[in-house]
C-alpha cells in the first residue's frame, strides 16, 4: 500500500518536496505528469481521487509544504515511528491526514500540520493528540491562531480583547473559561487549556508566530 508515509521514507521525498514547493498552479499537464512515478502521489492521480487539475496541483503543493517539515528527520526515527504502528492505526492516520490536507484551503495549514506531524514522529505527542490538533487546524481560520500567545496565561478581563478571536479559539477547544466570584463582583477568566498550550508550544518552537 502506498500512502503518505511511504513517500516520507522513500528516496523520492527530497525530489518531490523540492519540485512541489516550486510548483505553480497554472502549469501544463506535462509538468503534472512528472509526479506520476512518485510513491503515493502517482496512485492518487491515477485513481482520480483528488479531482480537477487545479485541485491536484494545489494538493501536491500542500503536501510538499507538509513533508518539508519532516524531511530532515533521521531515517531511523521515521522507521521507528512507522514500525510502532499497526496496519489499522497506520491506515487511520493516513486517511485522516489525506482528508485534512485535501480540505486545507491554504498552505499555512499544511505548514502547521507538518510541524504537528514532526512532533508525532519524534514521539513528543501521541496519535490522539496528533489527530486532535490536525482536526483543529482543519476547522480553524488560521489567522486566529496568531492570537494564541495572548492567552498563554490567565486573563481576568477578556472584554478588553478581541471577542471574535476569543470565541473562535474557544469553539476550537483551545481556550477554557471560568467564572471568578472573588472580590467585588465577578470576572470571566480565560486561558489556554492543555490542548491550546500544546499547539502554542509547537507553533512557538517552529517560529510560526
Amino acid at each position: 500500500m502506498e500512502d503518505i508515509f511511504t513517500l516520507s521514507v522513500s528516496k523520492k521525498e527530497q525530489e518531490f518536496v523540492s519540485s512541489g514547493l516550486e510548483l505553480e498552479l497554472d502549469v501544463s499537464s506535462d509538468i503534472l505528469e512528472t509526479f506520476y512515478d512518485i510513491p503515493y502521489i502517482g496512485s492518487l492521480l491515477k485513481l482520480g481521487r483528488i479531482g480537477s487539475r487545479f485541485q491536484e496541483l494545489h494538493f501536491i503543493r500542500k503536501l510538499a509544504k507538509f513533508l518539508e517539515k519532516e524531511k530532515d528527520i533521521p531515517q531511523k526515527e521515521k522507521d521507528k515511528f512507522l514500525n510502532s504502528l499497526t496496519a489499522e492505526r497506520r491506515n487511520k492516520l493516513y486517511e485522516y491526514l489525506t482528508h485534512y490536507l485535501l480540505r486545507a484551503e491554504d498552505d499555512a495549514k499544511a505548514d502547521i500540520m507538518g510541524y504537528i506531524y514532526r512532533e508525532r514522529v519524534y514521539g513528543h505527542i501521541d496519535d490522539e493528540l496528533f489527530l486532535r490538533l490536525c482536526s483543529i487546524i482543519d476547522r480553524s481560520f488560521v489567522f486566529d491562531l496568531k492570537a494564541l500567545p495572548e492567552y498563554e496565561k490567565e486573563i481576568k478581563d477578556y472584554n478588553k480583547y478581541d471577542s471574535i478571536k476569543v470565541n473562535a479559539l474557544m469553539n476550537l477547544g483551545l481556550i477554557d473559561n471560568e467564572i471568578d466570584n472573588g472580590g467585588w463582583g465577578h470576572h470571566t477568566i480565560i486561558e489556554l487549556n492543555d490542548t491550546g498550550q500544546e499547539l502554542h508550544r509547537i507553533l512557538k518552537q517552529n517560529g510560526w508566530y
